[in-house]
């Protein structure tokens, strides 16, 4: 007698899937939709995805678009900027948004020297790639301080005054 498999599981509903939008399209409809907004109009993220009916991977692909190909055309920067996305031409918010995307690639090459590279010492020297990483990262975080150094003369977007946060009275003991 040959053993019986146990019949598989019932298939669950799955909601059905949107049909595909070309990326090029979405970015093209995004752009507009900030170009409609105004420069250097923020605009959220939920924002513009409610009115793609975009969902957040097709979001994420059409920012890589817009910066890939769109900028270039059109001559305007697309930047993710105080809590929002924006195009400009303004160059104190280009050095800005630049100096802290650069931020973030300085700490993550340090990353690389300090949790993988570094630990080894004396043995790196052994191995010629990964001396050859030590160098680079090396002068790629030399020359992130003179373009941290160089954004520190440029002047500051202005920044609009936060709302001021107020206290709640406590509540009445009965």
């Amino acid at each position: 007698m040959t053993p019986t498999r146990p019949a598989p599981p019932p298939a669950v509903a799955r909601p059905p899937r949107a049909a595909p939008v070309a990326t090029q399209h979405l970015a093209e409809l995004a752009w507009q939709l900030l170009t409609d907004a105004g420069e250097d109009a923020l605009v959220n993220r939920e924002d513009i995805t409610a009115r793609l009916h975009a969902t957040d991977s097709q979001f994420e692909r059409l920012k890589g678009y817009i910066r890939d190909h769109v900028t270039m055309e059109k001559g305007k920067a697309f930047l993710t900027w105080r809590g929002g996305y924006i195009i400009t031409t303004d160059p104190a918010k280009i050095a800005e948004s630049a100096g802290l995307r650069m931020r973030r690639i300085d700490t993550e090459l340090r990353r690389v020297l300090s949790g993988a590279i570094n630990p080894l010492g004396e043995d790196v020297a052994h191995y010629e790639v990964l001396a050859m990483f030590q160098d680079e990262i090396a002068h790629m975080t030399r020359t992130y301080e003179r373009m941290r150094k160089a954004t520190l003369t440029m002047p500051k977007p202005v920044r609009t005054p936060a709302p001021r946060r107020r206290r709640r009275a406590p509540a009445a003991k009965t």
